[in-house]
């Protein structure tokens, strides 16, 4: 493709872009709260392959709320110049993000977190302290110096986060603020912090340097912020002469699951709200919504819908998306796959990672491969994402490469996994790995469930079994009548019983769900799909049942429960061959585990 829009410079406040490519501010928790050597390596992969504009995440200004990245004194400006030289040679244009949790933050000194009124956040769940004049002031003058000091340090622009339910947000919401002085009541009284801390940005980074603002409907009905609630918002601030481009995001700390789609979410999900906020002024807009791909990102920006595409994920999953897909290779942009595990549920747990790409985080450890020294012949038995991983490493660095799958096709459990309602992008990736081994010349061997003389024969230096798991396989329901009974008794705690629970519903049964612990899906639950999931579930009748240690009876009862199947390790090793046992077939886990779990094979050693 001639990708004739997504890739034309744009100007903001007079500063050129080089395309129109956007990752916005997402939190990553890579450095701890500052700007350390890997969080500049893995921004630096991403300035590499071609991206237009990064938006880093949103610093904290103030020590009452703790989050990712701290702008709390002066010693940030030398950790922004140390950044910004490693980024200078790529021409990719960077802002900072600036925000405030508000009551869902987490204060330095342990006290109460700050808000609007003294309401608990949905997460943090503890009463947050009414701010005074005093600390709005103190706080104002917090982000203002937060944007000093990042435009010192070579930042090329500056955002105010006002979106997500978080601080300026919970003033703006009748919903959250209960005040009752200047702050309060009115719209106008509500917008105030929110004109204040935009105007103190403006005054601390003057008036050439970029600033924006990310706004978003709150995604939860009446009572809320709403996207016409951010499109006056904006009138506001471009009438006050202080805003040169508007960033639109949607949901909420009361929706998060809206923040960040899943794949059950369909690109694009967040238009419907950002277009009143687009149409308020005649400013740039950044737009995103699950989007993935350069195409998408090109079709919109033709169709007049935006200025800018965020494609914040699918730079998770790929740093060289836009340098792969100017080259004509698309076909070998490594897909993300939305299921949320590893950005979101990595963050939430901690920090930033992905199911797909297992060097996010870590590219100083898991730099580009290289050609091995001594070319050896590895045999890897299993075609799942493990396996094919594995395959496609050992490739990459020269060896000879056989792969032996049972199977008819690739792709292992995901090929059943992705049957379930809304879950087909898990194919994605196995489809992506599947191209690599036909691009780099593995002999891949279909319907060959390899025996111990079968692999012997191919002469390994090292085989690498990845053969699985067993448990939570689709069942063939084709006798069973409409309204037949079904239970879905889940003893692993992943997305696999919901998944289950929701196809067996679509299929005419009826169904309940199982857990002997207090929520079903439990280890899911910080990805941001379990609640999605529920909805649906509800919907279809599907009845939940948690601490239940012995699942009703019903016509088909369906245990979710994975146990590793590895029948050649041993064999193997006893007939003198060098084994390394890999995924799901070492411990079950999820698609992320299980290639990340490739990336440990050592196959010079």
């Amino acid at each position: 493709m001639s990708y004739k829009h997504v890739l034309v410079p744009i100007e903001i406040n007079g500063l050129e872009i080089k395309n129109r490519v956007v990752r916005t501010a997402h939190g990553t928790n890579i450095g701890q709260g500052r700007i350390t050597d890997e969080l500049i390596a893995y921004h630096e992969a991403r300035a590499a392959g071609g991206c237009g504009l990064t938006i880093l995440e949103a610093a904290s200004v103030h020590p009452t709320d703790m989050g990712t990245l701290w702008l709390h004194d002066a010693s940030v400006v030398d950790d922004y110049r140390r950044l910004m030289a490693r980024l200078g040679p790529y021409n990719m244009t960077v802002f900072q993000q600036l925000g405030h949790l508000g009551y869902e933050g987490v204060t330095a000194d342990g006290g109460p977190p700050w808000s609007a009124s003294e309401m608990a956040g949905p997460s943090i769940r503890r009463p947050a302290k009414a701010m005074t004049a005093d600390d709005i002031a103190e706080l104002t003058d917090a982000f203002a110096q937060a944007a000093r000091w990042s435009v010192e340090g070579g930042v090329h622009g500056v955002e105010v986060h006002i979106a997500h339910g978080y601080l300026l947000q919970q003033f703006m919401s009748p919903a959250t603020n209960q005040r009752t002085d200047e702050y309060g009541g009115p719209w106008e009284n509500r917008i105030r912090m929110a004109r204040e801390v935009v105007g103190a940005v403006r005054t601390a980074v003057g008036l050439e340097m970029p600033l924006g603002v990310r706004v978003g409907s709150e995604a939860v009905g009446d009572g809320g912020v709403t996207e016409h609630d951010c499109a006056e918002l904006v009138r506001v601030l471009a009438d006050d002469g202080l805003i040169d481009y508007v960033n639109l995001t949607y949901g909420s700390c009361l929706r998060p699951h809206k923040i960040m789609g899943g794949m059950h979410e369909p690109p694009g999900y967040e238009l419907e709200a950002a277009a009143p906020v687009v149409a308020a002024v005649d400013l740039p807009a950044i737009v995103t919504g699950r989007f993935r791909t350069l195409a998408e990102a090109d079709q919109l920006i033709a169709e007049g819908v935006a200025d800018m595409v965020g494609l914040t994920r699918a730079h998770i999953a790929d740093p060289d998306l836009v340098a792969k897909s100017i080259d004509g290779r698309e076909a070998e942009v490594r897909p993300c796959i939305a299921g949320n595990d590893g950005c979101v549920g990595g963050l939430n747990r901690g920090r930033l990672s992905c199911a797909v790409n297992p060097a996010v985080g870590r590219e100083l450890d898991l730099s580009p491969l290289q050609p091995s020294a001594q070319p050896r012949r590895v045999a890897v038995v299993g075609g799942g994402p493990g396996g094919m991983e594995a395959a496609r490493l050992a490739a990459i660095q020269g060896h000879d490469v056989v792969l032996f799958e049972a199977r008819a096709c690739l792709g292992g459990a995901v090929r059943q996994a992705q049957k379930l309602p809304t879950r087909s992008l898990l194919g994605d990736i196995c489809d992506w790995q599947e191209r690599e081994l036909n691009r780099l010349g593995v002999d891949v061997r279909l319907s060959q469930a390899a025996d111990v003389e079968a692999i012997a024969a191919a002469r390994p230096d090292l085989v690498v079994v990845a053969t699985g798991a067993i448990g939570g396989e689709l069942p063939d329901i084709s006798t069973m009548p409409k309204g037949a009974t079904a239970v879905v008794d889940d003893r692993f705690g992943g997305y696999e019983a919901l998944g289950l629970a929701e196809w067996l519903a679509t299929q005419g049964l009826v169904v309940t769900a199982t857990t002997p612990g207090r929520r079903i899906a439990a280890n899911a639950l910080l990805d941001l799909v379990v609640q999605p999931a529920l909805e649906r579930l509800q919907a279809l009748n599907v009845n939940i049942q948690t601490k239940v240690d012995a699942p009703p009876e019903a016509d088909l009862t369906l245990t979710v429960a994975k146990h590793p199947y590895d029948p050649l390790s041993t064999d193997l090793a006893s007939a003198g061959l060098k084994v390394q046992v890999i995924g799901d077939a070492r411990t079950p886990g999820t698609i992320l585990t299980a290639i990340a779990d490739a990336h440990g094979t050592g196959f010079s050693d």
